[in-house]
């Protein structure tokens, strides 16, 4: 079981399904980092995007780029009538966050409970299989789903951190983030940030669904089960540190997968729950690595000089 290529296929495996896994943590941390929000509502805008490229790709026998479009637009939509019909109404009625808590877990059911009344509650995927050709590598079975998911994962996250450092919006997502009322002062108009902070996660979360989606079962419960991986890293990582919730998203990954090794593949579900169980009372502000002490080399007088100059 310990041997160097089982080890490899864990590790890669692990690596490779952890590709929606960083998307599911980045979409969320990005909202609690701008919007200040515990976004419950992602899940909602997660069954969506899956059911719309289901509908197009196995419905409708569309290629599988209509539906990952289709993803996109559905979640598109979805993310402007959220912030537009409920978190722009609410913080101009200055609920309190509780509220805003509860708005989004209503959300988050009442989309489950219509996709379920639509679609039903038998497990489907967008392709009418998920078995997928796999290339042997030095001993390693790797699927044609592997790279391209590593490799649209690692492009969006680029594209996101550059995004962040390079647009005008973008910088003014980070001033909103750092401290809203001043960013406010300055020109920025807060509603404009808050409403592209909410695309930009509707969008990252339809690239993770489509990733799921080719890869696993969905049922209408199962965007909230992966969004409570997203709410440990997230806190884990350090809330408003979106490279540590990465991070943190591709560790935890390797580590649920990986735990194959000691614990039966029916525990593994298990282990999210104790993810969540240790961020919430032994990380509520995320791990910190002790800072480095700066030791200055400071001159000091030279008591045999200071007595020669007095003599």
């Amino acid at each position: 079981m310990f041997s160097l290529v089982n080890l490899l296929q864990i590790g890669w495996t692990s690596l490779a399904t952890s590709s929606y896994l960083v998307l599911f943590t980045l979409a969320f941390a990005l909202v609690l980092k701008v919007n200040r929000v515990f976004n419950f509502t992602q899940a909602a805008v997660m069954t969506v995007a899956f059911y719309a490229a289901y509908t197009l790709v196995s419905l409708l026998h569309l290629p599988g780029a209509a539906g990952l479009l289709g993803a996109f637009a559905a979640t598109l939509i979805l993310s402007a009538l959220l912030e537009i019909g409920g978190f722009r109404t609410l913080r101009r009625r200055r609920a309190s966050p509780i509220f805003l808590f509860i708005f989004t877990l209503i959300v988050s059911e009442l989309v489950s409970y219509l996709a379920m009344m639509v679609y039903g509650t038998w497990p489907t995927t967008i392709f009418p299989s998920l078995f997928w050709p796999v290339r042997i590598i030095a001993g390693v079975a790797v699927s044609q789903w592997d790279v391209p998911a590593i490799g649209a994962t690692i492009a969006t996250v680029a594209a996101l951190f550059a995004f962040l450092r390079f647009t005008r919006i973008g910088r003014s997502m980070v001033a909103v983030a750092d401290n809203p009322d001043l960013a406010e002062f300055y020109g920025i108009a807060k509603d404009r940030v808050y409403l592209v902070t909410l695309l930009a996660a509707g969008l990252i979360s339809a690239v993770a669904m489509f990733l799921y989606g080719t890869r696993a079962q969905v049922e209408p419960t199962t965007a909230l089960n992966l969004l409570l991986f997203a709410i440990a890293a997230t806190i884990i990582g350090g809330i408003g540190n979106l490279g540590g919730a990465v991070a943190t998203a591709v560790a935890l990954g390797l580590l649920q997968n990986g735990s194959i090794l000691f614990i039966p593949s029916s525990w593994q579900g298990f282990l999210l729950y104790a993810f969540l169980f240790l961020a919430i009372v032994c990380f509520p502000r995320g791990i910190r690595l002790p800072r480095r002490r700066l030791v200055r080399n400071t001159p000091t007088p030279d008591l045999d000089d200071g007595k020669a100059e007095k003599a």
